[in-house]
């Protein structure tokens, strides 16, 4: 019968003719998953070599788009600089670095 399952057989061939395989693209942990998002992966910072400047793409690109001082005083986590997104994100991070600086 097409659909069922076949006793003894591994995950990836459990169901004969037309049944859905077990090792799906779409889920993450599958050996599919794994081998497609491998250069994704591999792309990361692995333990301490993150990049180091990464401030100065962020400043060159505020300064390119002109959205320097959008999340500042008043407007931070207002509409224009919604809780959760990247740029309150952003914004968090650049005080945290301010107070630490200033003491």
């Amino acid at each position: 019968m097409p659909g069922k399952e076949i006793k003894g057989r591994s995950k990836i061939a459990s169901y004969k003719k037309g049944g859905r395989a077990k090792d799906s693209v779409d889920q993450p942990g599958t050996h599919s998953w794994w081998l497609l998002n491998k250069n994704k992966r591999d792309k990361k910072a692995k333990g301490g070599k993150a990049d180091k400047n990464w401030i100065q793409g962020v400043n060159k690109s505020i300064k390119k788009r002109g959205t320097k001082g959008v999340c500042t005083g008043k407007k931070f986590g207002g509409p224009t600089c919604r809780p959760g997104t990247k740029r309150y994100a952003l914004a968090k991070t650049f005080k945290k670095m301010a107070k630490n600086r200033k003491g």
